[in-house]
């Protein structure tokens, strides 16, 4: 699983915290060699997989004033919308979540499938974050299902971090990639059986972080800098995919850090048709203070 970054810190919290800060830090590194960026084979364009490649820079689209301002454009629309849903994966082996992000008011789902452990044997966790509460899935309460967290259980993360964690990466992947001087359009692709324009880039964190221009909001810049660095990463390969409506339908993330390859493949979809989320049934959530007693009587 990808380590936790600055803009979605997990929660450490020794008795039931470490399901919990997986499935806040998402899926994402991977244990296995990535070789390259971008779509499987069969779907990219003709202008190649190689970093910065430029496919095919010689169209006029491919002009470095007009891809900054299609990802751009491209960022800005997607996070105006109300709501979508975002599949995350990695490597193979590194787990999966699926995202239900809902705008206002702020509401979110993250599902996350990863591997069992003594924390989590059963290999999946769910969170739902509405009315500015967060429940949390459990099987350790005899007839309870969920448990709510009260403002000690954030403790060393962001309040809401869980709503903009479900929102995806669409603003730190686009808006490095937009601020970078390398990114090009490699071609016209599909993803999701829709036809989208796919960007790559190769993002420097040094040259990022002295970046000023309007593709990327600064503190954006220097949350995105500062987790990137703190894996040990110094330039990370990042390519995006825009829709012909201009929503971002898919980006990536690929890099070496201090612990080997690290890979982040997002999917958005189901823009503003994804159903109002709503709380747990009250009689199937305890209260923390009853999830920690339950806990602390089993051991």
């Amino acid at each position: 699983m990808r380590p936790v970054r600055v803009w979605g810190r997990g929660i450490a919290l020794a008795t039931a915290g470490a399901a919990l800060a997986v499935m806040l830090a998402g899926c994402g590194s991977g244990e296995s060699e990535h070789e390259g960026a971008g779509a499987p084979e069969s779907e990219r364009g003709e202008g190649g997989p190689g970093e910065g490649s430029g496919g095919g820079s010689g169209q006029a689209g491919d002009k470095g004033a007009d891809v900054r301002a299609a990802l751009t454009a491209a960022a800005r629309k997607t996070g105006e919308q109300a709501s979508y849903k975002t599949l995350q994966t990695g490597a193979p082996g590194s787990g999966h979540s699926e995202m239900l992000f809902q705008k206002s008011p702020s509401a979110s789902v993250i599902k996350a499938w990863h591997q069992p452990s003594k924390a989590d044997p059963r290999g999946f966790t769910q969170m739902v974050s509405v009315g500015g509460k967060t429940y949390v899935s459990t099987d350790d309460l005899p007839g309870k299902s969920w448990y709510t967290m009260d403002d000690s259980a954030y403790a060393g993360r962001d309040k809401g971090s869980g709503g903009a964690r479900a929102a995806g990466y669409v603003p730190e992947f686009t808006g490095a990639l937009a601020a970078s001087p390398s990114t090009r359009r490699v071609g016209e692709e599909r993803v999701g059986g829709r036809p989208a324009d796919h960007y790559r880039g190769t993002v420097v964190m040094d040259e990022l972080a002295a970046y000023t221009g309007p593709s990327i909001d600064k503190g954006v810049r220097d949350g995105y800098v500062a987790g990137t660095r703190q894996q040990g990463m110094k330039s990370v390969v990042i390519d995006v995919w825009v829709g012909k409506d201009g929503l971002v339908l898919k980006s990536q993330e690929a890099g070496r850090g201090s612990k080997g390859p690290e890979l982040v493949v997002e999917e958005y979809s189901d823009f503003g048709k994804i159903p109002a989320i709503t709380a747990p049934a009250a009689n199937t959530v305890a209260t923390w203070e009853e999830f920690i007693d339950g806990l602390s009587q089993r051991s």
